[in-house]
């Protein structure tokens, strides 16, 4: 795993190996808080109707950490959050595999939920990861909606 130094007690990730849960979960609890939200996105088949066999997440890991920074401090500046995770996985995922894991400790429930669900549309526009998909109809990048390029 490839961690950036953390601001605020922050984790944000590159891994190469399976994603877990519950050590986020612990590592972000705190007596003052009173929310955690928490989000897991795994490879799903079928994807529009096709079988997927397997996904290769592939991306710059030095440009992953510093954009997680970056959207890591405007959630602090627009949401009461205490501390946030983000991990991404990279390498060949199989259906059922997560691939993204995010975790937003906040004194209050409304805080972590928009903070959580921020993250991860931040996460899906600006970071530079590319899906390379495998399955039933062949293999292809999947187009993404990301601001940085149609294959993202």
């Amino acid at each position: 795993m490839t961690a950036e130094a953390p601001a605020r007690g922050d984790i944000l990730s590159v891994s190469h190996d399976r994603l877990e849960l519950q050590p986020l979960l612990d590592e972000l609890t705190e007596p003052s808080c009173g929310a955690l939200a928490s989000f897991i996105g795994t490879v799903r088949s079928p994807n529009l109707g096709q079988e997927i066999d397997a996904i290769d997440y592939q991306g710059y890991e030095p440009m992953i950490l510093s954009e997680m920074r970056r959207l890591a401090d405007e959630l602090h500046a627009r949401h009461a959050i205490a501390r946030l995770a983000i991990v991404h996985r990279l390498g060949r995922l199989r259906p059922g595999e997560a691939s993204l894991l995010i975790v937003v400790s906040a004194g209050h429930r409304g805080p972590a939920l928009l903070a959580c669900q921020e993250a991860l549309e931040l996460a899906k526009s600006r970071l530079p990861v590319w899906k390379y998909e495998t399955g039933s109809a062949g293999s292809a990048y999947v187009p993404g909606k990301a601001d940085a390029g149609p294959t993202l």
